[in-house]
């Protein structure tokens, strides 16, 4: 048990060098297809690496065809799916947590969706996974959302935050509650917008909170940011973000920025002072 602590600690601390990460997310094809600005995941992915993000968050085929260019990003491997936009049902495993230690990764991410009809088969999996998880000594993030967060996620029609419910607080508490109740070493799930309920999530959910997006503040560059600082002052601990970069007319720009705030606590000015630059 010793030594599989050992792994997790390892691994994590891969992931968060500072206490904190930049997560780029290139998983979207695994639900949505061939999304706009992911066209050519592997060019993502190598953007990414070039402009100093942590990690990315990646399904198993397209880190197969990345492995030349991914270069000291951290990988968490999407290793559940089998659902598309089309269709309906619970996001179910596809591969294992064996598998990913094969792959040489440094954490699994799943997802739980609560309040959905398919709640219990997808509870269930966070915690089948979180126990393997122990077992091999890798960290497992829960992507832990309420059935109006998971619709409003998966509306590919747009940026995917302008239609977030402005009530939404105690649906994160319950879902990144129910993640670490489950086992899970970091949950991954939407901002409610409001700073003060937020700090009440993080104290209470007791795990790293990293943050997938949240309610808009307006468009371009500096709304994005004034949402990172308030969610980095509420107590996040990190970013997951896959439209707002890739799908930013300057994506390398946008992750200078995002680590600019998330690692030198960077105000909001000079976060974009330095994408300009």
């Amino acid at each position: 048990m010793k030594a599989m602590s050992i792994g997790k600690n390892l691994r994590m601390r891969r992931i968060m060098k500072t206490g904190r990460v930049v997560i780029v997310a290139v998983d979207h094809g695994n639900a949505a297809g061939v999304v706009r600005g992911l066209e050519d995941p592997v060019e993502v992915i190598k953007m990414a690496a070039q402009a100093g993000a942590d990690g990315i968050l990646v399904t198993p085929g397209v880190l197969e065809q990345a492995i030349d260019v991914v270069g000291d990003l951290a990988i968490i491997l999407r290793i559940d799916g089998c659902v598309s936009i089309l269709g309906s049902g619970p996001m179910e495993l596809f591969s294992s947590v064996e598998q990913a230690v094969r792959l040489g990764v440094d954490a699994v991410v799943v997802n739980a969706t609560v309040g959905a009809p398919h709640e219990t088969a997808e509870l269930e999996k966070v915690g089948t996974v979180a126990s393997q998880g122990r077992t091999w000594g890798v960290p497992v993030l829960a992507e832990m959302l309420s059935q109006r967060m998971m619709d409003n996620h998966m509306d590919f029609s747009g940026n995917g935050d302008g239609g977030l419910p402005v009530d939404i607080a105690s649906e994160v508490s319950l879902a990144s509650r129910l993640g670490a109740e489950l086992g899970a070493d970091a949950i991954k799930t939407r901002y409610p917008g409001d700073p003060d309920s937020f700090r009440n999530i993080v104290k209470s959910t007791g795990r790293p909170i990293l943050i997938a997006g949240g309610p808009t503040r307006g468009t371009g560059l500096e709304s994005t940011l004034r949402l990172v600082d308030e969610v980095l002052e509420a107590g996040a601990s990190g970013l997951v973000f896959g439209r707002t970069i890739w799908q930013y007319p300057e994506p390398m720009a946008m992750i200078r920025a995002l680590s600019a705030m998330v690692h030198d606590d960077a105000t909001v000015e000079e976060a974009a002072e330095l994408a300009a630059s």
